[in-house]
């Protein structure tokens, strides 16, 4: 792993783990893991990595990474594969309706991911700050939704709702 490697892997870790509302904090504790980086460069991490701030329950903001889309590069694209499996926590299947738990700030991105899926299954969703509501068409089988969330959500999370889906 190189040395850019290392420090977005690290970036990914710290915010992942803590709740960090500026550069400056997120630049102390790079610092305090022995990566010492320039706000510039700090700054074109934060864009690779397509982090955005949300709101927090405080009242503060936090930088979050983007689990959406396609990354300008590898690294990046690993990141994001990261994020995904910690921000998604837990998914049920009730009626017509997928619920899918998720870390706080996170939903918005899973819910784009599966918005921008292309499967008849999937009529739309709604994210909250914790949780997204997947609406599923009435004509969809249980297996058909679980394999198409199986692209978006990890597999170990699948499998333990796995029992939602079949019976």
């Amino acid at each position: 792993m190189n040395k850019r490697q290392a420090r977005l892997a690290l970036i990914v870790k710290i915010l992942l783990n803590n709740s960090i509302g500026s550069q400056d904090e997120l630049m102390d504790m790079l610092e305090r893991n022995n990566c010492i980086v320039t706000q510039a460069t700090l700054s074109r991490d934060l864009k690779t990595l397509r982090t955005s701030k949300v709101a927090t329950e405080l009242g503060g903001y936090r930088y979050v990474i983007a689990a959406n889309g396609t990354a300008a590069d590898e690294v990046a694209t690993h990141a994001m594969d990261t994020v995904r499996q910690a921000a998604i926590l837990s998914v049920s299947l009730t009626g017509q309706t997928v619920v899918i738990k998720t870390r706080n700030g996170y939903a918005g991105g899973v819910a784009y991911d599966i918005d921008d899926m292309t499967s008849p299954a999937i009529l739309g969703t709604i994210a909250g700050a914790d949780t997204v509501f997947v609406a599923i068409d009435e004509k969809a089988s249980r297996e058909e939704i679980y394999e198409t969330l199986l692209e978006i959500i990890p597999e170990p999370v699948m499998e333990e709702g796995r029992h939602y889906f079949f019976n």
